[in-house]
């Protein structure tokens, strides 16, 4: 997966104008022996010098010596894991990056998610966070046209505290609130309720009227006659 990767950003290197020399990861053969007890093993080009280190997960580890930070190949594999970072929107790494030259090997990977592209586990997340920290562009960054990353310790808390403010004082703030508007008109069941005071005066105007002993059959004539 990082050979190939690789492969991508060759292409790309390449495109740019005065760009020179790419790294390459060597391919990683699997053999197989049916008659060894390990019978599966994994076999690569032998380079034929000690291993440089360009791009290490530990910088004080006293392992394969350590590139200047002068060396353009070094350069070129730290513009590798910038472009890496971006084309996989921050999910995969490639570190440990050693070789002779231009020949890269024995490389290690790094992944924020889990399963990501049929891995079994996350290795190293930590590492994403570090490497946005701790790199600094160089002039191959700027001939690909790489963005400088942001560190998410910084911007991440800065947005979550916005975000968190303005949207609960605007939907909790009582002059920006409907629902005082709402209390404040009149209440519907108010006129229901004061609907049936006119219905009882109507009832107790008619027992008045029974009362003095005229029929309600002959006010209603009266009033279809003067209606009339």
């Amino acid at each position: 997966m990082s050979r190939e990767y690789c492969k991508i950003f060759a292409a790309e290197a390449r495109a740019a104008s005065g760009f020179g020399e790419v790294p390459e990861i060597i391919p990683l053969y699997l053999i197989y022996r049916p008659a060894n007890n390990i019978p599966y093993a994994t076999l690569e080009e032998d380079l034929g010098k000690p291993l440089e280190s360009y791009c290490s997960r530990e910088w004080s580890c006293t392992g394969a010596p350590t590139a200047s930070s002068s060396s353009e190949a070094l350069q070129k594999c730290q513009t590798f894991q910038h472009w890496l970072y971006q084309w996989t929107n921050g999910s995969f790494l490639v570190t440990d990056l050693a070789g002779v030259d231009w020949k890269m090997t024995d490389v290690q990977i790094a992944t924020k998610l889990r399963g990501y592209q049929g891995l079994k586990e996350s290795c190293f997340p930590a590492l994403l966070d570090q490497f946005v920290s701790s790199h600094q562009c160089n002039t191959y960054c700027a001939m690909l046209g790489l963005k400088p990353l942001k560190v998410p310790e910084t911007a991440h808390p800065q947005a979550k505290a916005k975000g968190s403010k303005s949207p609960s004082a605007g939907r909790k703030g009582p002059q920006l609130s409907p629902q005082p508007q709402k209390k404040g008109l009149p209440s519907p069941q108010g006129t229901r309720k004061s609907a049936p005071s006119s219905k009882t005066s109507q009832a107790s105007e008619a027992v008045t009227i029974q009362s003095s002993g005229q029929p309600p059959i002959q006010d209603g004539g009266s009033k279809a006659q003067g209606m009339r």
